[in-house]
Formats: structure tokens, C-alpha cells, sequence
């Protein structure tokens, strides 16, 4: 027998190394397989789900939904439809108020305790706070009763929480669609969540999620530097700062309010004119400017903002709304929301919330103070086949109310055939139980009511919206 030369080792045993390193990648991948989820999950009609883009989607008339190859569940509608939900999935039945979670998730409890959670969860009883981590920074609230400090945000039954790296915050549930900005606490009957510091506060006890499979969160919170007369000021008002405006000074006892990111502070001692020259503060008065949130429906966003401006310093404070067009609108200072209109649906926007400010030597400089990305919704038209009898086909349609069309016509198509062609009642058709009438119907197997000639703004846009079924 021949010895193995050093060399012919070498290759050996690197040999068995990479088929040691293939077996152990084999094992890996069929323990994964063979940890999906395999159930056939039935959907029911009217559910509201967010995709794995985070784009709102109502199914209408149920389907099916199972967990593939890839970790992700996908969704396929009696229609046809085929969405990736990612892999967990909240959804919502508006039918029966229920709210179904699919998935592996992890239940946090008052104590800092963890529960592992996976397949299908149901809930019809919101009474009872829960608590889940989803993923790396995506977090679920189940609850009665969701909002955060200032009470601009409320919600009921159920909230996902997203959040980016820098620690901005997406909301999401059948009632909200929100970016916000700014550092915020959502509070429950039981716990406060600081969702920027990923921490959940059952009283006393402040449980870090970022040790729940850990977190890739960069947010840091702001250092605010206070110059000396400030300082004083908040340590004679227990740390919070009071804004004295000039106009409003005066050897009375007046009260005076200033609201400094978005909260209110009221000072209501006396302020002594031996503390000015003439009675006129010089003390440079603050400014500021800040972005809260930002919402959409399928043809507007609504931004909601703060401008504190007591001495006049921002020249223009605005928004520039890049997309599918771009515009740059001037907001009013005094006013806290605009919204942007005739967006295209199922878009990405880029706001950019912006100053120009009057320096002190009398020029102009410009900042951009934020920015976000907002997505339009999906139009919500839909076409119902109602009933269907041996001389009539009865359907409802309801166009969505934030993207109203000028005219349309509704077409029964039978075999292929153009049987009937309507014109829309587009006032009834946006309310709230939206139009039902009917076709003539005789005979035929495949029944296709289509929408057509649909005019919106003044122009002629192609719908993809229409109601199938089979009738033998």
C-alpha cells in the first residue's frame, strides 16, 4: 500500500472538510423545512391584512393561506389574487371584529417572562393587554384601548409597531397607516411601551426587548444643551422649561402658553419689568420646527407638523412632494396639518419637510429638518356579485371615497358576449353602502362584470376591476 504523501493529506483532509460542512448545511436546511408551518390556513371573506411590502389589502371573499419553502406565507384569494404576508402575519376580520395572528412570535409578559407562540392565534376578546415581539423591531399591541402621550393617536383592538434603524415608527392596523418622526410611548390600560428604546414599562419594571432576539435599532436619544438661564429655570420648575413670550410680559398676573414639541407649558407667576430693559425681553425667544406624522389615503397625504416661530425667524417653512410629479408648497405656520391631493394611488411620495430662515445679518439660510417616504393606498373600488337568479344578475359597487371617479361605466360580460353596458351613480356608489342594481341575464356559464371608460381628475385611466364567477 501506498503512504500518503503530505500533500495528498492536505488534500484529504480538506476533502472532508467541505463534505463535513455540506452535511451539517443539509441537516440545517431540513430542520428548517421541516419547522414551516404546513397547515392550510381558510381566510375568511371581508379580512384586512398588510403584505410583506406593508401595502394594506382587503379580501373580500376569503381564500387560502400556507407558509412555503421560503419561511414566508402566502396568500391566494378565491379571485385569483396571490400576496406574500411575510413570515408573520396579522390579520383583521371586519365582519367579526376578530383578529387572527400566524407565525412565530414571542408573548411578553408583565414579569419579563417569554412565551414562544406559533401557528395560528385567534382573538375576539380585547379586554385583556398583550404584548408581542414579531421580529427584529416589529412589534404587535392587543388591547381595547392604544394611544400614545399626547392622545393624537387612538386605536382599539390591535397596533403593529415598525420600526427603522434611526428609530422612526410605522403604525399599522385597519384605521392607521402612520410614519412618525419623533420619539413615541404608546400606552395601554397595563404597560407604556418607549417603542424608540424598544422598552416595555409594566410599572416599576422596564423590560429591555432588545434581549429578546436581539435588535439592529440604532436609535440614540437627543442630548438638549441648556445655556445657564435655563438651567435655572428648569430647576425652579421642577425641569421644565418656561417660555416667556415678550408680548405677553407685563407686572400682572397674567397666564401665558407655549407649546414646545407638541407639549404645553403654562406659566402663570408674575414676571417683574426690573428683569428687562423697558419692560422688553431680550432674551432670544425658541424656535422650532418639527414633523410628527405623516398619513395616506389612495389619492392624498395629510402631513402633521409644528412650527414655534414667536419672533418671526423662518421665512417659509415647507413641503417638497417628490413622486410620480413634484410640488413644493408653503405651509401656513400657524396651522399644525396640510394635505397633499390628487396623488396617484399604490405610490411612493418622498417628503421632504423644510426652512428658510432669516439669519441674523439679514440673510437667508435654508435646512432640511426631515424626511420620509409615505406610500399611497390601493384604490378599495370594489365589484360584488350579489345574487343571481334565471333572468337577473344582481351586484353591488362601492368606489373608494378618496378616489372618486367622474364617470364610469359598469359592463356584464356573459361568454365573452357584451350583454349590458350602465352608467355609474357615482354619488351612490361612494357611500357607505355603495350601489346595487342588476343585469338582465338569460343564460351563459362565465359571468364577468367589469368596470370601463373610467374618467378620474378630467382623464381617461385604465382600471383592472371586476367581479367572476361561474354559474351552472
Amino acid at each position: 500500500m501506498r503512504k500518503l504523501t503530505a500533500g495528498n493529506k492536505i488534500n484529504f483532509t480538506v476533502f472532508a472538510i467541505i463534505i463535513i460542512v455540506i452535511i451539517v448545511i443539509l441537516i440545517a436546511c431540513l430542520r428548517y423545512v421541516m419547522g414551516i408551518d404546513k397547515t392550510v390556513y381558510q381566510i375568511e371573506a371581508n379580512t384586512f391584512v398588510y403584505d410583506s411590502e406593508n401595502v394594506p389589502v382587503l379580501i373580500e371573499n376569503g381564500g387560502t393561506m400556507q407558509a412555503k419553502w421560503d419561511g414566508n406565507y402566502h396568500l391566494e384569494t378565491t379571485d385569483g389574487m396571490k400576496y406574500n404576508v411575510g413570515p408573520q402575519s396579522v390579520m383583521y376580520n371586519k365582519s367579526s371584529g376578530k383578529v387572527s395572528l400566524y407565525g412565530k412570535m414571542y408573548q411578553v409578559f408583565s414579569d419579563a417572562s417569554v412565551q414562544t407562540l406559533s401557528g395560528q392565534t385567534e382573538f375576539t376578546n380585547f379586554s385583556e393587554d398583550r404584548f408581542y415581539k414579531l421580529a427584529d423591531r416589529k412589534y404587535l399591541i392587543i388591547s381595547d384601548s392604544i394611544s400614545n402621550e399626547q392622545k393624537n393617536i387612538q386605536t382599539k383592538r390591535y397596533l403593529l409597531i415598525i420600526l427603522d434603524k434611526a428609530g422612526n415608527t410605522l403604525l399599522l392596523n385597519n384605521e392607521i397607516n402612520a410614519k412618525t418622526i419623533n420619539a413615541m410611548n404608546l400606552i395601554t390600560p397595563s404597560f407604556t411601551f418607549d417603542i424608540a428604546n424598544e422598552k416595555l414599562i409594566f410599572g416599576e419594571n422596564k423590560i429591555d426587548l432588545t434581549k429578546i432576539i436581539g435588535s439592529t435599532n440604532m436609535y440614540e436619544e437627543k442630548v438638549e444643551v441648556a445655556d445657564n438661564k435655563n438651567e435655572n429655570n428648569n430647576q425652579n420648575n421642577g425641569g421644565t422649561t418656561i417660555i416667556q413670550n415678550s408680548s405677553s410680559t407685563s407686572s400682572n398676573n397674567n397666564s401665558s402658553q407655549v407649546i414646545v414639541n407638541g407639549n404645553v407649558n403654562n406659566n402663570t407667576g408674575n414676571v417683574s419689568e426690573d428683569n428687562n430693559e423697558g419692560g422688553v425681553n431680550n432674551t432670544p425667544l425658541d424656535k422650532n420646527v418639527s414633523l410628527r406624522s405623516a398619513t395616506s389615503t389612495s389619492s392624498s397625504i395629510t402631513v402633521k407638523y409644528n412650527v414655534i416661530d414667536p419672533e418671526s425667524k423662518y421665512q417659509t417653512v415647507y413641503i417638497n412632494v417628490d413622486g410620480d410629479t413634484s410640488q413644493t408648497i408653503a405651509l401656513d405656520k400657524a396651522d399644525t396639518s396640510y394635505t397633499i391631493t390628487k396623488l396617484s394611488p399604490n405610490t411612493d411620495y418622498t417628503i421632504t419637510f423644510g426652512v428658510r430662515e432669516i439669519n441674523t445679518d439679514g440673510t437667508i439660510s435654508e435646512r432640511i429638518e426631515d424626511t420620509l417616504i409615505v406610500r399611497t393606498e390601493k384604490v378599495s373600488t370594489n365589484i360584488d356579485i350579489t345574487r343571481v337568479t334565471s333572468s337577473n344578475i344582481y351586484f353591488n359597487l362601492k368606489i373608494d371615497p378618496n378616489y372618486i371617479y367622474d364617470s364610469a361605466d359598469i359592463v356584464l360580460y356573459v361568454d365573452g358576449n357584451e350583454i349590458e353596458r350602465k352608467s355609474i351613480e357615482i354619488e351612490t356608489a361612494t357611500s357607505t353602502n355603495g350601489w346595487t342594481n342588476s343585469f338582465k341575464y338569460e343564460y351563459g356559464s362565465e359571468i364577468i362584470i367589469r368596470l370601463e371608460n373610467v374618467i378620474y381628475d378630467g382623464n381617461s385611466i385604465n382600471v383592472d376591476i371586476q367581479a367572476k364567477m361561474k354559474n351552472y
